[in-house]
């Protein structure tokens, strides 16, 4: 007896079970298989979403806080949700602080600084020690920059934060 023909609900479902997608993503694997049509793989994805497994906001959301968690900036995880086939309108609601738990990108924060720009002032002073390696404070700062807008963050952002870490690190060797 022959082996049953996997269904593109079945494939899709095996897909979501070994890591969170895209909805792109997850018809874009199930396409890569060239075994399903794309009315199949539409059906698939419309019952994967009506079961409640396939989510964009969430994983939306995920990605960015794992991405400042780790110390990227809004242009790069925005960069990073776009590849995961994210749409625009929920990339922009995730980096606009919509999710409850997180301050507003680019809101303002206790210190009256922007998140962004406390995000990007926590990143310097993680990297501390490689910047102070320059004895030119204009270097210094030009570095800091540097760093922080190839993470991801604005240009303001970044001469902002640079600036408050000159200060303080000014102060503190006084």
């Amino acid at each position: 007896m022959p082996p049953e023909k996997k269904t593109a609900l079945v494939a899709a479902v095996e897909i979501l079970a070994k890591r969170l997608v895209s909805t792109a993503e997850l018809r874009k694997k199930l396409a890569a298989k060239k075994l399903f049509s794309p009315a199949e793989i539409d059906d698939a994805v419309l019952a994967v979403k009506r079961m409640g497994a396939l989510h964009d906001d969430f994983l939306a959301e995920d990605v960015a806080r794992s991405y400042r968690s780790r110390g990227y900036g809004p242009a790069r995880i925005r960069m990073a949700l776009r590849k995961r086939g994210i749409p625009n309108e929920i990339i922009e609601q995730t980096l606009n602080g919509k999710d409850e738990d997180e301050p507003a990108s680019g809101g303002e924060s206790d210190s009256g600084q922007s998140v962004d720009g406390e995000n990007a002032f926590a990143v310097l002073h993680r990297k501390a020690a490689q910047f102070r390696r320059e004895p030119d404070p204009r270097k210094r700062k030009a570095k800091a920059v540097r760093c922080l807008v190839g993470r991801g963050f604005s240009y303001e952002d970044a001469i902002e934060a640079a600036d408050r870490w000159l200060r303080e690190e000014g102060a503190a060797e006084e």
